[in-house]
């Protein structure tokens, strides 16, 4: 899925003309612009919320803190912080994860998606989704943002039980008796 993907869809959805996408500079026009952040807004919501993607690093602690700009990702939540293999205790802070001592650890984390900036580029997403999934996570931004309360509204509770739906394990499906 592309962001021209999520962006058609979108677009479509809120009865617009997705034909702007096609011009010479698409990602110039200012709805444009705004839609491609409400994709930003959606994609971490989907990470935070929903479906969150993880990763594990090893990491260099000085001062007893590992900054958060020593992440190769965004980190969102810190899941695990070990050490040879034993679970180490951290404290999560604004600017970094506080630990016992300096050295080498393995940091399990959750983290925010980058978020797609060409047409061309996809949407990272810890499950793979529709597009339409996530084009009804920005049309509920974009009308939250530009003052449409009860479209907004409207495109969340489809988001929403779309998500549910995404999310809901296999074993939870039962067909026939």
């Amino acid at each position: 899925m592309t962001l021209k993907d999520i962006l058609s869809a979108a677009l479509t959805y809120m009865g617009m003309d997705a034909d702007v996408l096609e011009g010479e500079s698409p990602l110039q026009d200012d709805e444009v612009k705004l839609l491609v952040r409400c994709v930003g807004f959606t994609l971490d919501e989907i990470a935070s919320e929903y479906l969150p993607l993880t990763a594990c690093e090893q990491l260099e602690a000085s001062g007893k803190s590992i900054a958060y700009s020593a992440f190769a990702l965004q980190p969102l939540r810190i899941k695990k912080v070990s050490r040879e293999g034993k679970t180490q205790d951290f404290v999560q802070r604004v600017d970094c994860v506080q630990v016992a001592c300096d050295g080498a650890f393995e940091v399990e984390y959750s983290y925010l998606p980058p978020h797609p900036s060409a047409l061309t580029d996809g949407a990272l997403t810890a499950l793979p989704l529709p597009a339409k999934t996530v084009a009804l996570g920005v049309c509920s931004q974009y009308c939250l943002i530009t003052g449409r309360y009860e479209q907004s509204g409207v495109f969340s509770g489809m988001f929403g039980e779309d998500m549910r739906t995404q999310c809901r394990p296999a074993a939870a499906v039962r067909w026939g008796k």
